[in-house]
């Protein structure tokens, strides 16, 4: 049956209508002339606000959604009711926890920190730090919170350490006086986690234990916990996986890793250990990494020794060049490479960076890095050799402004200035998210008309890889998982679609039931018993703590301020009034930085200046004024005059000043003597009153008879003669008293003299 249509349209009833309200005027004639309503700039303000809290709290881990498959609540959204009936189900259960504090499920990735714990103890697996993007300004890594760490640190009983890469040992020197333990790693490892702890000032020394990967130490660390290092391939030296032996079995967390057939050390990825572990005491846990999980095949079509190939052929095609390469300053491997290619070409080699010239010294300590005799020279050396002979190895493959590739190709380095000859080589991949820098940095060397070599261009240039991955692959973690074959499966180190693509990875193609699948976010717990059983119980807090490049501390709060000031700008009003009349001194001072040009602005600065002199001379026409409350008017409706004018909420910091007391008139001053004399007079009447002399002020005393001249020493005196009687008791004093006196002094009455004379 259809709509059923009236035959005669009704008429509106106008009393149901809303009545029309006006505005309410403030008497300020700007405010009043604004057009755009109050709750449209609170909605406005409330956008600005929703979207800095939204970039500056990317970093924050409370509570996140995760409704996967593999979250161990079936998919269910975690709840602290879902949580407390999962731990109720296993209450009285021995069980060890996993816990990521960082580098799960984050933008971007870093921050790698994992704690295990079995009652009272705790073992902690590596300290990063996470670079943020160009979305933080000012901050320049972020290190995990851990709060509940600090809360616990009596039950932490190590610390361990898998490789010498910053998102992994970034935040060794802030965390771990906080939470002091053994620290275990390998040899280079350690090199480097003794210089990272020189960026801290302290006296704090950690206590550092070597672990011989090659002859499969074990060490136990407490008492439920065994550890031992296993060595894998990386893109660094010493890099290790951990083999944690608890009550509830084997955990194997990989750290980072590739399985590359011709290392340049000649030290494989030890499968047969692996193998042997797997075999003989199985894997009931393995916690995998997932960097590059989402890329097909394998890591090892190349090798290093194949980009040593590579750099020997640019040796010869530019062989009357300056050779110039820039990589990453850990890859100690391809430095070394760099220098016996540079060696058998007959260059000699100035490495250039800070932080390249600090882990070249570590791996010349460790015995990591072994260059040829006389092959080394300094930048000062090296600017009086011949291009033929020259090569540079330096930072900056990221296009960091301040690295030394970058200065070089502004113009700003002290030895080296790019020319057409040079020959360029980014030994790297850009890292996702610095793509623009290093094309930037690309650009401005081959402005000078240098030749610039990056990796993936061998059909433009003919020379061969110029970088490897130093993360497995698709392919290579199936190898892993096959080998390993562990009862449960825990994806970390990665941002959460490739933790979710890992996951689907072990249940599809390695066949691990669903539900031994965790997919964990930072803080997430899970828990394993001794029964073989397993299930995610909770959560604990974590977060990130944020640092700027002078190693200070950075709130949310500034942070936000300077997201909303990078989009919106900063708007600051200075009055300067006179206390109590709130007369304006001067004409109201306005500074704007990032919202408009003043000298542009003309209009709009004399329409703020013209409400501030009406808003001050209303609030002051009162006898009491809330400064607090003033400013916070000030700072809403100058907010909206502004939003009017350009559709804009700057932060509006208003300043107030108010300057001395009222000067009083001629007359206020007379009446304000006259009444200091009325004081003082009665102040000697009532001190003669005490001394039982006549209320009359003494200036007024008829002297009963004129004393008799007395001679001091040739000078005649007037004082009078007599006896000094005590009326107030009745009998004389035993100390004479001197008459008072109210003769004017230079300095004007001195009424109060009586009581230096009492």
């Amino acid at each position: 049956m259809g709509q059923q249509r009236l035959g005669k349209v009704a008429e509106d009833d106008l009393s149901k209508r809303p009545a029309k309200t006006t505005r309410r005027k403030t008497g300020n004639t700007i405010l009043d002339a604004t057009t755009t309503r109050r709750g449209e700039v609170e909605r406005a303000k409330r956008r600005i606000s929703d979207n800095v809290n939204a970039q500056a709290s990317q970093h924050i881990i409370d509570g996140p959604v995760n409704r996967s498959i593999y979250n161990g609540f079936d998919g269910e959204q975690y709840t602290p009711t879902l949580a407390r009936k999962h731990r109720m189900a296993a209450k009285n259960k021995s069980a060890v926890k996993i816990i990521p504090i960082g580098g799960n499920g984050e933008m971007g990735i870093g921050k790698n920190m994992t704690a295990i714990q079995y009652e009272d103890e705790i073992i902690v697996i590596d300290m990063g730090f996470l670079f943020p993007g160009d979305d933080y300004p000012g901050v320049n890594y972020i290190v995990p919170d851990i709060t509940y760490l600090e809360e616990n640190k009596d039950k932490v009983k190590a610390v361990i350490i898998t490789h010498g890469h910053l998102d992994h040992i970034g935040a060794f020197h802030h965390l771990i006086q906080k939470i002091p333990a053994p620290v275990y790693s390998a040899r280079f490892t350690i090199g480097m986690l003794k210089k990272n702890m020189e960026e801290e000032d302290t006296d704090f020394q950690p206590d550092f234990h070597e672990v011989d990967m090659d002859n499969h130490e074990r060490i136990q660390v407490s008492d439920h916990f065994n550890v031992e290092l296993v060595r894998v391939n990386h893109s660094i030296p010493d890099s290790a996986c951990v083999v944690l032996r608890t009550p509830v079995g084997v955990i194997v967390s990989s750290g980072d890793w590739r399985d590359e057939g011709n290392p340049v050390d000649g030290k494989k990825m030890d499968w047969a250990r692996l193998t042997e572990i797997a075999t003989k005491e199985g894997v009931h846990v393995l916690i995998n990494e997932s960097t590059n999980i989402e890329q097909d095949g394998t890591a090892t079509p190349y090798g290093e020794n194949d980009i040593k190939e590579s750099f020997d052929q640019i040796m010869e095609k530019y062989d009357t060049s300056r050779v110039i390469i820039s990589c990453f300053s850990t890859q100690v491997h391809r430095m070394q490479n760099i220098v016996t290619s540079a060696a058998d070409h007959g260059r000699k080699v100035a490495f250039a960076g800070f932080s390249m010239v600090q882990n070249v010294e570590i791996g010349l300590k460790t015995g990591r890095l072994n260059i040829p005799k006389n092959t080394i020279v300094t930048m000062d050396e090296l600017v009086k050799l011949p291009d033929s002979k020259v090569c540079v190895v330096c930072t900056g493959s990221q296009g960091e402004f301040n690295a030394v590739l970058n200065r070089m190709a502004n113009g700003a380095h002290r030895h080296i200035k790019i020319k057409p000859s040079d020959v360029i080589v980014f030994a790297s991949n850009p890292i996702p998210g610095n793509e623009n820098h290093v094309a930037h940095t690309v650009d401005g060397l081959m402005r000078e008309g240098s030749d610039v070599l990056q990796n993936r261009q061998t059909a433009r240039y003919g020379i061969g890889p110029l970088h490897i991955s130093g993360h497995a692959k698709h392919d290579d973690h199936l190898k892993l998982i096959d080998a390993l074959h562990p009862t449960y499966y825990i994806p970390n180190h990665g941002e959460f679609h490739m933790l979710a693509h890992n996951a689907e990875l072990a249940e599809i193609e390695c066949g691990i039931p669903r539900d031994h699948i965790f997919l964990l976010d930072d803080g997430d717990t899970a828990e394993f018993y001794t029964d073989g059983t397993a299930q995610r119980t909770g959560r604990v807090h974590v977060g990130g703590i944020m640092y700027d490049d002078a190693g200070a501390e950075v709130s949310e709060v500034v942070l936000k301020d300077r997201i909303h000031m990078s989009t919106e700008g900063i708007f600051v009003v200075v009055l300067t009034v006179q206390k109590g009349t709130g007369k304006l001194l001067s004409s109201p001072d306005i500074i704007s930085r990032g919202f408009i040009y003043l000298r542009d602005s003309e209009e709009l600065i004399n329409a703020i200046r013209q409400y501030v002199r009406q808003k001050t001379a209303r609030v002051y026409a009162n006898r009491r004024v809330d400064l607090e409350s003033f400013k916070h008017d000030l700072r809403d409706e100058i907010t909206q005059i502004l939003y009017d004018k350009t559709k804009r909420t700057p932060i509006v910091i208003p300043v107030v000043n108010e300057i001395g007391a009222v000067r009083k008139s001629a007359k206020a001053q007379k009446e304000q003597k006259e009444q200091e004399k009325r004081e003082r007079d009665f102040a000697a009447q009532e001190m003669a009153r005490i001394r039982g002399v006549s209320a009359t002020p003494a200036a007024h005393f008829a002297p009963k008879k004129r004393p008799a001249a007395v001679s001091f020493g040739g000078r005649k005196s007037t004082a009078p003669r007599q006896d000094n009687i005590d009326t107030t008791a009745g009998r004389k004093s035993a100390t004479p008293v001197r008459p008072i006196s109210y003769r004017k002094t230079p300095d004007g009455p001195n009424p109060m003299r009586m009581w230096r004379e009492k």
